[in-house]
């Protein structure tokens, strides 16, 4: 499995709808703001995208990326739990893990 973050933009109505979606079909997510996500899954970027193609309309944006273990997150301590949660599959070490100990942005 993969952790990816999925950036997406559209009115507050579809926003809702986009969030359900995620939860519905990939369970293991974290809403980090109103337009923006954490979700841990098996599956590809284009695959998540197919999975949601129904609930995007045509004036959003989305965006989908796989993150890797090079970045750093200032994210409340609720995100980087999350994050940082034994049951990710990351590949290779987290240099930064210890970061949750030491700094985080307020919940």
């Amino acid at each position: 499995m993969t952790v990816y973050a999925v950036y997406y933009a559209s009115d507050e109505a579809q926003e809702r709808a986009f969030d359900q979606a995620l939860g519905e079909r990939f369970g293991d997510t974290y809403r980090v703001s109103e337009d923006f996500w954490l979700i841990d899954t098996a599956r590809e970027a284009d695959t998540i995208y197919g999975s949601l193609r129904t609930t995007i309309h045509r004036s959003d944006r989305l965006f989908i990326a796989e993150i890797t273990r090079d970045f750093f997150p200032w994210l409340s301590e609720r995100a980087l739990n999350w994050l940082f949660s034994p049951h990710r599959s990351w590949k290779g070490p987290l240099a930064v893990r210890q970061l949750i100990d030491h700094a985080c942005a307020p919940d």
